[in-house]
């Protein structure tokens, strides 16, 4: 993500770099708010166009206010629906749907907290990080992932048909040789030495590392983002939230210094007792008051995915939490 100031003051133009950067977007834009953008519409200056069966499309930039975001993650992109309030004449008051994927550039205009600027430069310092890829192995079953700064997305699953693990070997290198640039690190896990016996098979694999797991699926590539021993990913954004949510669940279960739900929270938000406040990314828009709050005491913030565990369990929770400096 890269970002540069607008004419107005509270105008920021932000260049999409990657899948992130969309989540962040998806995240910051609120209704209300304004969003110029590139659109293509139909040509109806005149009454030939009107009546044609295929008129032409043409490129406009408009801005629209703001009534709906949505973030699809299995198309590439973000979808920001309103009203055209700027730009050609022809087009003010009707709908239009901007659709923003990686290399598109935006302008978003609202007032931006403290809290939203904090995502947008977190979004940025993210930006510059490297994508991690696992390769999760257990007999017969390879789990092919993704690590994106919202979460983890599973790209690919394999499974042996019949006896030989060569083939099934070849079947799973020729896919990750297929998806990965190898200047990104491959984390390869799972129980036992099948694995080993995986590295062995795959001579010519590059920039990897073997890591011990229960599993070889989903369930080992979560077990090793909670690893305290992993160095390579102790710094990620997910991992962070993973351990973040196993404190909060380790203080519910001990019955010891915790919160969760709106009621509860801004109780002790009023008292000053929130030492951390998790709030799910679906619910970021909805408790802008407690994140105020919690501005206002100096509480650390964290904004938890829901594309991965910890966001899931937080969301249960009634997606908004905290662990408290004391009751």
């Amino acid at each position: 993500m890269k970002v540069e100031e607008g004419k107005d003051e509270n105008e920021i133009i932000i260049h999409v770099d990657n899948m992130d950067d969309l989540w962040y977007l998806n995240t910051l834009i609120d209704k209300g708010d304004v969003v110029w953008g590139q659109v293509f519409r139909k040509d109806i200056r005149s009454e030939d166009m009107k009546r044609a069966k295929n008129p032409i499309r043409k490129k406009l930039r408009v801005a629209v206010e703001v009534e709906r975001v949505e973030f699809q993650e299995f198309a590439d992109r973000l979808r920001i629906t309103g009203k055209i309030i700027m730009g050609n004449e022809d087009y003010i008051g009707s709908y239009q749907t901007i659709n923003v994927g990686v290399g598109d550039k935006i302008s978003v205009i609202k007032e931006w907290s403290r809290e939203d600027r904090r995502i947008l430069k977190e979004g940025i310092k993210n930006s510059e990080k490297p994508q991690v890829y696992f390769l999760g192995l257990e007999h017969g079953l390879a789990t092919i992932a993704i690590l994106r700064g919202y979460g983890i997305q599973e790209i690919a699953t394999i499974r042996k048909r019949g006896d030989d693990d060569e083939e099934f070997f070849g079947e799973v290198l020729s896919t990750i040789k297929k998806i990965r640039d190898e200047k990104l690190m491959l984390i390869i896990l799972g129980p036992g030495f099948y694995k080993e016996d995986f590295v062995k098979f795959a001579r010519d694999l590059k920039n990897f590392v073997v890591m011990q797991s229960s599993h070889g699926d989903m369930r080992g590539i979560h077990e090793v983002l909670k690893s305290s021993l992993n160095k390579v990913l102790k710094e990620h954004r997910v991992a962070k939230e993973e351990k973040l949510i196993e404190s909060l669940l380790n203080e519910i279960k001990k019955e010891g210094l915790y919160a969760y739900g709106e009621k509860e929270v801004k109780k002790y938000l009023e008292m000053g007792a929130v030492k951390i406040l998790l709030v799910t990314d679906k619910n970021y828009r909805k408790y802008r008051e407690l994140l105020k709050m919690a501005e206002d005491i100096n509480a650390e913030i964290h904004i938890i995915s829901t594309s991965h565990e910890a966001g899931k369990i937080l969301h249960n929770l009634g997606g908004i939490a905290s662990l408290l400096r004391f009751r």
